[in-house]
């Protein structure tokens, strides 16, 4: 009986040892990808949908490589609304002697997600973007958030992604509060009212997400294909070989985080999860409670995802 057992037991776990050595398999698949950026350009196909008056969407994002790690909603927004998206590199790193390097690199990402760019301060873009700068030099602080008003007020937004408060890592932390304060400031002096801003999240779990948008698998491509275009990061950390792996996580985290605990996983294959929130004037808005999820099938419309959070009365 016992033999009968350990056969059995020894059957079963080679179908799971084959399962993860697949899982393997496939990311070492993605080592033999050329990393770019290449000789040849790559440029995106045109969004399927093209308006007179396209969507402005602006992300803000405090590395080269942010635009595509977190650019599932702003992507398929392109994609499927038409949207015309602006990576707003708010920094190009720390260090000094590779910023003409990541920024041949950015331009690169986006020419193949199809975003534009715009580097605050070209081509060198923001240093010291962290609370410490914020708290202890006002005067550098404001500063900063002049020129990103100045870049809002040439965008004019319809809606602005920028990392959630608790991303852990010092700049995202810093470049969300640059981009809420240069938002309150660029709403002060337009007169504008609400004005949706999303979270994202990369370092640290966004403690209260309320958005999940399914990814399809030609979409995490994208993403893959741009995030791979940051060559000379990837080399020192393969961040892209495991994004699929992050995402395919998010379906588990977000259909009971958002979708209801104790509720069944949905079916796509990858998500990425935000927060929907709002500026009014210098103030960010918490939303209306709740949340919601997209699939990767269903389309994407901006309004019908804020609609839902928005504040009572506002």
């Amino acid at each position: 009986m016992s033999r009968k057992l350990s056969a059995a037991w020894s059957a079963r776990y080679r179908r799971w040892l084959r399962y993860v050595r697949g899982s393997i398999k496939a990311m070492e698949a993605g080592r033999a990808i050329p990393l770019g950026p290449g000789k040849t350009s790559w440029v995106a196909p045109p969004p399927k949908v093209k308006t007179a008056k396209p969507l402005k969407v602006v992300v803000c994002s405090p590395h080269p490589d942010d635009e595509c790690l977190i650019g599932a909603l702003p992507l398929r927004l392109r994609l499927e609304a038409g949207a015309r998206v602006t990576d707003c590199a708010i920094t190009l790193g720390s260090n000094l002697g590779q910023r003409a390097r990541r920024l041949r690199e950015l331009e690169s990402a986006c020419r193949v997600v199809g975003f534009e760019v715009t580097v605050p301060n070209h081509p060198s873009g923001f240093d010291r973007v962290n609370a410490d700068n914020r708290r202890n030099h006002p005067a550098e602080w404001a500063a900063k958030v002049d020129i990103l008003r100045e870049i809002f007020e040439r965008e004019q937004p319809d809606v602005v992604f920028a990392p959630h408060a608790e991303d852990w890592n010092s700049t995202h932390v810093g470049t969300h509060h640059l981009a809420v304060d240069a938002l309150g400031a660029y709403l002060k002096r337009s007169g504008r009212g609400l004005l949706p801003l999303i979270e994202t999240e990369y370092w640290h779990q966004n403690p209260a997400p309320n958005l999940m948008v399914g990814v399809s698998p030609e979409v995490e491509a994208m993403l893959l294909m741009g995030t791979a275009e940051h060559g000379g990061e990837v080399r020192r950390n393969p961040y892209h070989l495991r994004h699929p792996g992050r995402m395919n996580d998010n379906v588990r985290l977000g259909s009971e985080v958002i979708g209801g605990q104790g509720g069944p996983a949905h079916p796509f294959p990858f998500a990425e999860l935000y927060r929907v929130t709002f500026m009014k004037g210098k103030e960010q808005v918490a939303p209306r409670a709740g949340g919601l999820i997209v699939g990767p099938k269903e389309k994407i419309e901006l309004e019908k995802l804020i609609n839902p959070f928005r504040p009572e009365g506002l």
